[in-house]
């Protein structure tokens, strides 16, 4: 009789854990995986990253060796895997360290070509979005730092756009510890890329080469994630 009992017991105890069990994955299955799982807002967006410069031309650069070319595209494959991570189709302009001058005889100027190219490659995918990477640089002002971006002018989603990446981009600068400026975008209607680029999009400068501290943290793999982070939040945010 006390051994039928210590079985009941100990199957009654049983029964109760693996039922506890049961309703803890129960509850985390629906209570916490829509959460985990939820759609991106990037899912199914297609965005043209543009990695400013490139073979001929190095784009601005430091008496060191440091080339803006070479910051603009590790930044933006990096930019490139986080936001296919995150569901949306990257086509990028380039994606080794080449001009693009050769893709068409549009102009006699091998600066002007370049430019168009990245143009048409932008028109042709006709993307939800697209973002220019470069580099500032200011010579007459090495305190100067800190990231801009700008807009078209006449283009409301491309202010609203660059607003939100503004903000982020300051934000990746403060969480590694750097107080930069606040800036609002700049609005401008004379740069080729932004005037002729039929969807919404932003030149991103992500700081300045001529500040010593901009200049360290752009070369470093870790803190050009934190900038890529910071456009995917603020593409969350747009989308």
């Amino acid at each position: 009789m006390l051994r039928k009992t210590f079985r009941f017991k100990v199957s009654a105890v049983l029964f109760v854990f693996l039922a506890a069990v049961a309703f803890l994955v129960f509850w985390k299955a629906n209570r916490v995986r829509p959460v985990f799982w939820a759609r991106s807002p990037l899912a199914g967006k297609t965005v043209v990253i543009d990695p400013g410069h490139g073979g001929i031309d190095g784009g601005t650069y430091h008496r060191d060796g440091i080339l803006e070319k070479h910051i603009n595209l590790a930044v933006a494959t990096k930019l490139k895997n986080v936001l296919e991570k995150s569901g949306a189709k990257v086509v990028m302009t380039r994606t080794k360290d080449e001009s693009l001058d050769h893709r068409n005889n549009k102009s006699n100027s091998r600066h002007k070509r370049d430019l168009i190219a990245r143009v048409d490659i932008i028109n042709e995918v006709n993307p939800d979005i697209y973002l220019s990477i470069h580099v500032n640089a200011e010579r007459g002002s090495p305190a100067t730092r800190g990231p801009m971006v700008f807009y078209y002018r006449e283009s409301a989603e491309s202010r609203r756009l660059a607003e939100l990446i503004q903000t982020q981009l300051e934000e990746a600068y403060k969480l590694a510890g750097q107080e930069v400026r606040k800036r609002k975008p700049y609005a401008n209607s004379s740069l080729f890329l932004l005037c002729n680029a039929n969807s919404p999009g932003v030149i991103i400068e992500l700081g300045f080469m001529t500040n010593a501290a901009d200049r360290r943290l752009l070369q470093n793999a870790d803190f050009q994630y934190k900038l890529c982070s910071a456009v995917e939040r603020a593409l969350r945010e747009y989308f």
